[in-house]
């Protein structure tokens, strides 16, 4: 019995040599299963790259198992992550700094654009001095307040210049439509949805020349630190979608129109054309971040509000 469990353990060291000799790889032992992630995002194109992603199989390819929970924007849907459910959040920069604030890291850059924050205004309001003593439909707590906040400190004003009313994306649309407000501050679609719909509307401002607005991942420490492979496949799955994207718009804004609702697939496509999916920690990154961060008063500890480890293993072109 000896001899013969001798010669099959030898047997089967052999035929594991031999198909390593051959370039075949040897299945060990089995590689843990992924755990499910729970992705929140909001509910536009901004977030193309992680819906199409799931929509597209680049998670699955990776092994990682993703549920997508939408939100009327990425503030909502960071109010909601900050209660303790969600696995990851995707949202924009002043609601991810905040959020960092209260004990969670960011693991990286999303994406990030400039003419898509828009200032969308009747008729009469031609600049920012027209909206002295205007309403004007504001997302607080979203990189909606910043840029209005920035938009009048460099016309030599400040918010309380204007009466700012808190109204979610598609409230202001409906709200410049029956004269509710004089204007909102918010980003794309919801500029070329009140410009199509209420007459004389126009885009009085974009936020190229004011500020570069950037979507970043984050998720609390105790996640992180419990599921690193989950988050390693989740970046690679993500890079790879935002790579496809550029070569592949008209068929990925099908599916990102698909995902979020939206009838509007031209809409869509020129929307995703004009964001830069790249995911990379750069220094554009960190002095962008930093500057919203001080404009709120919210300084932001890079060595302990964001861990790039996880980047730094996807490969050395993902830190900067």
């Amino acid at each position: 019995m000896a001899n013969r469990s001798r010669r099959n353990v030898l047997k089967t060291l052999g035929t594991a040599a031999a198909l390593a000799a051959c370039g075949i790889p040897r299945l060990a032992t089995a590689q843990a299963k992924l755990q499910p992630m729970d992705i929140y995002i909001g509910t536009t194109p901004h977030f193309g790259n992680v819906i199409v992603g799931a929509e597209k199989g680049f998670f699955e390819k990776e092994g990682l198992p993703v549920k997508i929970t939408n939100f009327a924007s990425g503030s909502v849907a960071a109010d909601a992550f900050r209660t303790g459910k969600g696995s990851i959040l995707v949202a924009g920069d002043l609601p991810s700094i905040r959020l960092w604030q209260q004990g969670f890291i960011g693991v990286c850059p999303q994406a990030h654009y400039n003419s898509l924050s828009i200032i969308v205004a009747q008729g009469h309001i031609k600049n920012a001095g027209d909206l002295k003593g205007r309403k004007v439909g504001v997302l607080l707590g979203s990189t909606s307040e910043y840029f209005t906040k920035l938009y009048l400190s460099k016309a030599g004003m400040n918010a309380s210049d204007i009466q700012m009313i808190n109204l979610r994306p598609a409230e202001m649309v409906t709200g410049l439509a029956r004269g509710d407000i004089d204007a909102f501050v918010i980003w794309q679609p919801f500029g070329w949805r009140a410009t199509a719909a209420v007459k004389d509307a126009h885009i009085l401002a974009t936020g190229k020349g004011y500020f570069e607005e950037w979507e970043a991942v984050s998720t609390s420490k105790q996640y992180a630190a419990a599921h690193e492979a989950e988050l390693l496949a989740f970046l690679r799955g993500m890079d790879a979608a935002g790579k496809w994207i550029p070569a592949n718009l008209d068929e990925a804004a099908r599916i990102v129109a698909a995902q979020i609702r939206f009838d509007d697939v031209k809409i869509t496509r020129d929307m995703i054309e004009r964001i830069d999916w790249n995911i990379a920690y750069t220094p554009g990154f960190r002095s962008d971040m930093d500057a919203v961060g001080n404009f709120i008063g919210a300084k932001i500890d890079w060595q302990t509000m964001f861990d790039s480890r996880y980047l730094k293993t996807l490969g050395a072109s993902f830190v900067a």
